[in-house]
């Protein structure tokens, strides 16, 4: 009569495995909880919404430090009196520098912590774009975005994978979301900024440099990611990557210090068991550091996570290939259409490509060198800054549909594309270059994927080479849009339009969308 209960016991013991953390309480074990269910039970409350609002800053720092870094040339052209190909150098360096590092940050990830890699990468980054206000030339300027761009690159994977693994189930989507809709609105923040301190008129002899308005401007845009970093101390290590390492005390004691700052429901939190219930976590412990590196990607391009690493790594690809490119080049091209809507032959329509290079051509007034902005380029981006943001915080609502607004947006995207080439009206042409950029709204979504279809072991490494892919596929990019937009603009349209409707068809082989409850 008294053998069943330990009987039980035995067999719910002989079931776990090393992913279960097991406690005993009056002789019989408390109940087992999936990850998904012990992070839903830690609630979602302030705790979560402070998470977001610090990787929000984290990512817009990132944003602002790579992006930033093109009105920050434009501001020291006059001092390091900069010709082309030493403006095309400064420009690419905060695209090679997260190519270089984007493997070593997703080891890092995985391995050591999603929180220890962002903090180690924030502060560097902030420390070192501190520095580069401070460059006596370019050369030491572009060596300084390298590093700082290597660093503050790990932002975008560490970010969404951490706020992935550390907020509950049903606002994880949305949050993501939310979060890119802070990174669309970057562009109009450094372009805010810029135009304040750029028209500045003042000049100190510091002896061995001159400290001038662009170097204030390097300050200001490095600050974010000092606070990003500071913040990111208020807030724990992802408890799912602690499971997976064995910390399972640790895990427990975040959830807990989580579902308190949440002010979760009951007395105590009752989770102290917990599975991951998930397949291919398994690492050998004995592995040396090159076999170790070499296990941690394999993975990722064999049978079952082949497939889907074809399909988020394409759609990187193409996401920030054209969203990129035209996102360094928006000042560039907002100015051209500015200047032909104001000249005198703003009254023919012509449409934004042959607006861009007849004032391209335009060689009637003499070219002084200059560092200031017009305000005209500041309304335009915060024309698209606000209404990328609005846009976003409404699909968060359809955050659970990810495959259909995949498919939507990229649509929209493509065929807007091909509208700004088509189009002959002035301003619904460049309206459709807007629509264009709209492709940058699906960059949560493919980060929510990350999150989604792949093993917490190796879910950092994914994210991360990811962030390889679209620096590699946005330096790819730029340079062949500053090579032909010029000469076949409509061309360069047609063709990005294209690679999106491409997307789009892809888009239709995701998993099917399966609504949080």
């Amino acid at each position: 009569m008294t053998s069943n209960p330990g009987a039980k016991l035995n067999s719910r013991r002989e079931s776990s495995n090393k992913n279960v953390y097991s406690l005993s309480s009056n002789g019989y074990d408390d109940k087992v909880y999936t990850y998904g269910e012990a992070i839903n039970l830690a609630g979602n409350g302030r705790y979560s919404f402070g998470l977001l609002a610090t990787l929000s800053v984290c990512t817009l720092a990132m944003g602002v430090d790579m992006f930033g870094f093109s009105v920050v040339v434009n501001g020291c052209t006059c001092d390091f009196n900069l010709n082309i190909s030493q403006t095309s150098v400064l420009l690419s360096m905060p695209f090679v520098g997260p190519i270089v590092m984007a493997y070593p940050w997703g080891y890092i990830s995985d391995t050591r912590g999603r929180r220890r890699s962002l903090l180690i990468a924030m502060w560097i980054s902030f420390a070192v774009s501190t520095a580069s206000a401070f460059s006596p030339n370019w050369v030491v300027m572009a060596v300084l975005k390298f590093v700082s761009t290597s660093f503050c690159s790990c932002a975008q994977s560490a970010s969404y994978t951490l706020l992935g693994e550390s907020c509950s189930e049903k606002a994880r989507d949305s949050y993501m979301l939310i979060m890119t809709s802070v990174l669309d609105f970057s562009l109009a923040a450094y372009v805010a900024v810029a135009y304040f301190i750029l028209n500045m008129d003042f000049s100190y002899d510091m002896g061995a440099l001159t400290f001038t308005p662009w170097r204030l401007l390097a300050l200001a845009l490095a600050l974010p990611l000092g606070i990003g970093a500071f913040g990111t101390h208020f807030f724990y290590e992802s408890p799912k990557f602690l499971v997976n390492v064995q910390r399972h005390d640790e895990a427990l004691e975040c959830l807990r210090k989580i579902w308190r700052r949440n002010n979760g429901k009951g007395d105590k939190y009752p989770v102290k068991r917990i599975i991951l219930n998930e397949e291919g976590n398994e690492r050998r412990k004995d592995a040396s550091l090159v076999q170790s590196l070499w296990e941690q990607i394999v993975p990722l391009f064999k049978p079952p996570l082949l497939w889907r690493s074809i399909m988020l790594y394409f759609f990187t690809a193409v996401i920030f290939s054209t969203n990129n490119s035209f996102f360094i080049w928006f000042p560039y091209l907002a100015e051209k259409f500015t200047a032909g809507m104001n000249s005198s032959a703003a009254s023919h329509e012509t449409g934004l490509c042959n607006m861009i290079v007849s004032n391209n051509n335009d060689t009637s007034e003499a070219i002084e060198c200059t560092s200031t902005m017009q305000i005209s380029l500041v309304w335009s981006s915060l024309a698209q800054g606000v209404s990328f943001v609005l846009i976003m915080l409404v699909i968060t609502k359809l955050a659970y549909r990810k495959k259909a607004l995949m498919i939507i947006i990229m649509t929209f995207s493509g065929l807007a594309s091909m509208g700004a080439a088509l189009i002959r009206d002035n301003l619904t042409s460049f309206i459709m270059f807007f629509g264009l950029l709209t492709n940058e709204l699906c960059i949560g979504i493919i980060y929510t994927y990350f999150v989604d279809l792949y093993p917490t072991s190796y879910r950092g490494m994914a994210a991360c080479i990811g962030v390889m892919v679209a620096r590699a596929s946005a330096l790819s990019g730029v340079n062949l849009l500053g090579a032909y937009i010029m000469t076949h603009c409509s061309a360069m349209f047609y063709t990005c339009g294209g690679l999106m409707l491409v997307a789009a068809a892809v888009s239709f082989l995701l998993p099917p969308d399966v609504r949080k409850k």
